[in-house]
């Protein structure tokens, strides 16, 4: 477990340099970007667009609603996001070592912790993001279901379907594990509480708006549902330049190459997982234009784990890789304290 903390030690540390380094203001910096629709929801609850433009109700509930509690105590926007971000992250990086050990090896372990930690996208399991909450309540799910802990490990998997979309895809690949193993009527049943959180949500915007899918609605105000070939080219093409590699590599990396990154692997991973992450990166490649494809991506922990075993066949290369996306990592947290587009 030392390792895991060093490992969350030295990469939040270089976060916390770059945005010293970048900002007067480095705390209010974490809120930039999607953390302000999160604290506009954590200070006022939720409104919706109607008639396209960019709605609030996009962002799922339970992150800004867990940060809410915080501001209610005094803590003000963005540092209760980023205690509560924080937090999550921490906690979830232990389950991921847990479950990667139990499932495979302590080295396996610590190759999948040092991947969750020196990725670039790691940045946002510390501003005010969700990133940090759904990788603990996701790694918790597959966790408890690992150790036949079903209700627990539906349950979790209820708290990720109420922060993130591709919790949908964590619920329907724990409906399908259970169907696929024969857990009977009750099995099913318990793993379909997976489902709890996206319907309390969609409650909620029948209730509040009227429509209950609203959320799926106003991502209309960002880009069109489907798969966008002409934007997928456009990210590949900018590889080209190193203004679009730096901008755009851990787009490709982390949803199509690790689509094919989980397939070599499925037999490893076992069906679970691989469902699990093919199913969410599927829901990322035709949610429209790539636009933050590589952080909604970077929290389905099959993508981390099927590059952490990666990395640990290769292992020199494997730190040379690590320590040079630490630097990006570095860069990429300069860039968002100076309120440029990072993600």
């Amino acid at each position: 477990m030392r390792f895991t903390f060093a490992a969350w030690a030295v990469s939040r540390g270089l976060i916390v340099v770059a945005f010293l380094a970048a900002s007067k203001h480095p705390l209010a910096g974490a809120g930039n970007w999607d953390g302000a629709w999160y604290g506009s929801i954590a200070l006022h609850g939720y409104g919706y667009a109607h008639h396209g433009g960019q709605s609030d109700i996009a962002f799922f509930p339970l992150f800004p609603m867990l940060s809410s509690l915080l501001v209610r105590t005094g803590i003000g926007w963005p540092p209760a996001g980023v205690v509560v971000n924080n937090v999550a992250f921490f906690a979830g990086l232990f389950v991921l070592y847990a479950f990667a050990r139990e499932r495979w090896s302590a080295t396996t372990a610590r190759w999948c912790v040092a991947v969750a930690c020196a990725l670039p996208l790691s940045l946002f399991a510390s501003v005010a993001y969700r990133e940090g909450l759904y990788i603990l309540s996701s790694a918790l799910a597959l966790w408890w279901t690992l150790r036949a802990k079903y209700l627990a490990g539906a349950l979790a998997a209820a708290a990720a379907s109420a922060t993130a979309v591709t919790g949908l895809a964590l619920a329907a690949a724990l409906i399908a594990d259970a169907i696929v193993r024969r857990r009977g009527a009750r099995g099913v049943a318990v793993a379909t509480l997976s489902l709890l959180g996206i319907i309390a949500f969609a409650a909620f915007c029948f209730v509040r708006f009227g429509d209950p899918v609203a959320f799926a609605h106003a991502q209309s105000g960002w880009r069109n549902a489907g798969f966008d070939a002409a934007a997928w080219l456009r990210v590949i093409e900018s590889l080209r330049t190193w203004d679009g590699f730096l901008r755009n590599v851990m787009v490709v990396v982390l949803v199509p190459v690790a689509v094919i990154a989980i397939a070599l692997q499925h037999r490893t991973l076992g069906s679970l997982l691989t469902v699990y992450g093919v199913l969410a990166l599927a829901l990322i490649l035709f949610a429209g234009e790539p636009i933050s494809a590589d952080r909604i991506a970077y929290a389905v922990l099959p993508v981390l784990i099927a590059y952490g075993r990666a990395l640990q066949r290769v292992p020199v290369a494997g730190v040379a890789l690590l320590t040079a996306s630490l630097a990006l990592l570095t860069y990429d947290a300069v860039q968002f304290a100076r309120f440029h587009w990072v993600a």
